[in-house]
């Protein structure tokens, strides 16, 4: 038994120095910057010894520096063919199969160990991803940012890792999968939780979507906590959007103090059409009279004040419609006879008058307008009538 275990342990030292002297080569190689002969040794070593975590490892940096041969040639040459087209790819594979034949495994001197190796991959497969979108090869775009932020992830560098699922997650939603679409903006959320604000915001209105107004609250707790009075601009209107959601008053018309003290001008029509939707008509004229103040040619703060009176006309006329529908006739022709509804009338017509001046071809403001000019009797151009028609046919 002795003999044996012997003559075994003989192989081993045999089998290592062997694999050691090959291992020796490459390195060399790699030193002088012989990449192509590093390559040719590599082949000997991998055929000998396919599970040697070290020959993996040492595999791995010799792709990294074919990558780097092709980076040089590319910048004294743009137009050059890269020699090694998948030294990245091969760089990544024979790192993570170093590691998982021995997590422990230790690089020669000068050389990548694999963590490090892998840390220093993101950057060059985040830029691959890009390229690949750019290009509309979504698939290559998804592999090559899925590696970028497993790298990221292994650095520790949890923003970028964060970006890179928020980039994935873009792709899916223009291939309108919508499910792996939330997924990448839970991993986004989920790995660094400061990282986009608006991940939190579309993650709202998936969740909007589903009728889950639970998650919906979860959702923008969790935002509001990290980001605070840091960054809330940006939450101002799912915020505004969830309380007129389950109705409570109170908290919304709170909400849009706070965003209109905010002094950003994007958020006046937004908070307007909020105001409006919970019937404070005032409320929402006042804030857009005084930015009509400051823009009076500003198409969408004068279709909100069209808007802002069509709906206090559809609210008097849904008011009348229900009189009619209990039968009480009285009530119904008063409020039809109203001069509420008349005025009503006549400002949605001024306001989406002035706003069609401005801006012709919005459908919206354009049906309303004309609707408006039927009720006063009034003449509905032609020229009206073709735009609507030209924008319902497309």
């Amino acid at each position: 038994m002795k003999k044996w275990m012997l003559v075994l342990v003989a192989l081993f030292v045999s089998a290592s120095a062997f694999s050691q002297s090959c291992l020796d080569d490459v390195w060399q190689c790699l030193k002088s910057n012989q990449v192509p002969k590093a390559q040719n040794f590599m082949k000997n070593c991998m055929a000998s010894y396919p599970d040697n975590a070290e020959v993996w490892l040492m595999q791995a940096n010799v792709n990294v520096q074919q990558y780097n041969y092709d980076q040089v040639r590319k910048e004294k040459d743009p137009s050059a063919t890269p020699r090694y087209p998948n030294a990245l790819e091969d760089a990544y594979a024979a790192f993570v199969k170093a590691v998982e034949l021995d997590k422990n495994v230790q690089p020669k001197t000068g050389l990548f160990g694999a963590r490090e190796g892998q840390e220093l991959l993101a950057g060059p497969f985040e830029e691959k991803g890009k390229a690949a979108a750019a290009k509309g090869k979504t698939e290559d775009a998804l592999k090559y940012y899925g590696i970028a932020a497993k790298c990221y992830e292994l650095a520790q560098k949890k923003e970028n890792a964060a970006n890179m699922y928020i980039q994935t997650a873009m792709i899916y939603y223009s291939l309108k999968d919508m499910d792996n679409y939330e997924k990448m903006l839970e991993k986004c959320v989920a790995t660094a939780p400061a990282a986009s604000e608006a991940a939190y915001v579309e993650l709202y209105y998936l969740h909007k979507d589903k009728n889950d107004t639970v998650k919906c609250a979860e959702t923008l707790t969790k935002a509001n906590k990290i980001f605070g009075e840091k960054s809330p601009a940006g939450l101002y209107e799912p915020m505004m959007d969830y309380y007129a959601m389950i109705n409570d008053e109170e908290k919304l018309l709170d909400i849009v103090d706070k965003a209109i003290a905010t002094g950003d001008p994007k958020m006046i029509p937004i908070c307007a059409t909020y105001l409006v939707n919970a019937k404070k008509y005032e409320k929402a004229e006042q804030i857009l009279t005084e930015a009509l103040a400051k823009d009076p040619k500003d198409f969408v703060l004068l279709s909100k004040m069209g808007y802002r009176y069509a709906m206090e006309y559809y609210d008097i006329m849904d008011r009348r419609q229900t009189a009619m529908n209990t039968r009480k006739w009285e009530e119904a022709t008063k409020l039809f006879q109203s001069p509420e509804r008349k005025n009503a009338m006549e400002k949605t017509h001024e306001w989406c008058q002035k706003a069609y001046e401005v801006n012709p071809d919005d459908l919206t403001n354009n049906r309303i307008l004309r609707e408006m000019k039927v009720q006063l009797n009034l003449e509905v151009p032609q020229e009206l009538n073709d735009r609507i028609n030209a924008r319902m046919q497309n």
